[in-house]
């Protein structure tokens, strides 16, 4: 890290690690709740960020005014009992205040500080999601969120204002390598999900999706069929795919939140994963499918501007040998992300707007809503 300070030529604070020598004070006798830790050297620059989050940055994940109690005041409140959450809640306000501040020294420091705190999130992370409980799950799925914003907006920072070179590929695949394991979230039984603060993301019935979704899931299916002569493994593992991929457009239409489009990041197996390492043309596909629902999010959130389109464009390129053999499902995936038709659909009626006025029948949202999280939008790099 002294080499991150060294290059950006700013000295930033990183978020404190926990000395198991130095003395807490003494706690109130039989508090109503413990935190699991005790913070010992918070300074200003963290009051600071958690300002941020709970005033701006929360916005960044909530898809509408529903979300607000639960990223704007429980999440806060879990992060006191879950370090690698308050880690990573300092992380993605740190980039927040890097995406958008006009200062150059001041992004390079928000910047190191966005990395350090990520970095101490990591391995208690981890080990909270091996170990996932009643107790914890809401604060594995609250920082498996946090964890793919920062992965996706980090990368593409450092290059904007470092001149580090960026691949839209390869940071899928880093975020992917992040996020192994999260799968057991979608796998934890239904009492916990039910009691969970994030139980509504859940909800996907009588859902009917744009025909156009049903026509490109449908194209997928059937490219992926004739894989089982020769590889029947592979093609379970890229139904699994294609049957989340599904999934996370249903919830999408139901609930226009940011969670249903992550957590697909989530459920694909990790031979899936490397099979997109490896740059196997299909999983490719599949992946550029999924690209369409990311771009659905650039004009709402700073971490994703430009992201979807950038993801299409390269694996575009990657695919450019089986333009002819592929041309019908290479189509609506770049249609959809250099047009943005899915927005242009509904034009200025959000998703509740859209279900008032009786159209959403089909997957058609405009803007994910009219809840605006875009502080100095305009000064990230598109």
């Amino acid at each position: 890290m002294d080499a991150i300070n060294a290059r950006s030529g700013v000295s930033s604070t990183p978020c404190p690690r926990n000395s198991p020598t130095e003395t807490s004070l003494k706690p109130e006798p039989k508090p109503p709740a413990k935190p699991a830790f005790i913070s010992p050297k918070y300074d200003a620059r963290h009051l600071l960020l958690m300002h941020k989050f709970s005033t701006e940055t929360y916005k960044s994940i909530c898809g509408d005014h529903s979300d607000i109690e639960g990223w704007q005041v429980l999440i806060p409140k879990l992060a006191f009992e879950h370090e690698f959450l308050l880690h990573g809640i300092f992380s993605i306000a740190a980039l927040h205040m890097a995406a958008t501040n006009a200062d150059p020294e001041q992004v390079l420091s928000y910047l190191d500080t966005a990395l350090q705190c990520n970095e101490l999130a990591f391995s208690p992370f981890r080990e909270a999601l091996a170990h996932l409980t009643p107790l914890n799950c809401d604060a594995v799925f609250a920082q498996s969120a946090i964890v793919t914003i920062i992965g996706i907006a980090l990368p593409r920072l450092n290059a904007q204002h470092r001149g580090e070179s960026f691949s839209m590929i390869e940071t899928m695949m880093t975020v992917f390598e992040l996020l192994q394991g999260a799968s057991k979230i979608s796998q934890i039984s239904k009492p916990w999900r039910q009691a969970s603060i994030f139980f509504k993301y859940e909800w996907r019935e009588n859902t009917t999706l744009d025909p156009d979704v049903v026509n490109a899931i449908a194209q997928l299916r059937m490219l992926n069929g004739p894989i089982e002569n020769t590889d029947s493994a592979q093609n379970s593992i890229n139904q699994g795919a294609i049957d989340s991929l599904e999934d996370s457009f249903a919830k999408f239409t139901n609930t226009p939140h940011p969670a249903p489009i992550l957590a697909w990041l989530t459920y694909v197996k990790r031979e899936f994963v490397d099979g997109l390492r490896a740059r196997q043309p299909f999983q490719l596909l599949i992946l550029m499918n999924w690209a369409v629902l990311l771009n659905e999010l650039e004009a709402r959130f700073w971490w994703a501007k430009g992201c979807g389109k950038a993801l299409v464009a390269e694996l575009l390129s990657e695919l450019k040998d089986h333009n002819e053999k592929w041309k019908s499902a290479l189509q609506w995936p770049q249609q959809m992300s250099l047009e943005n038709q899915l927005a242009k659909r509904h034009k200025g009626l959000g998703p509740h707007d859209i279900q008032r006025a009786g159209l959403n029948t089909k997957f058609r949202p405009g803007p994910i809503s009219q809840f605006n999280c875009d502080q100095g939008i305009d000064s990230v790099a598109g």
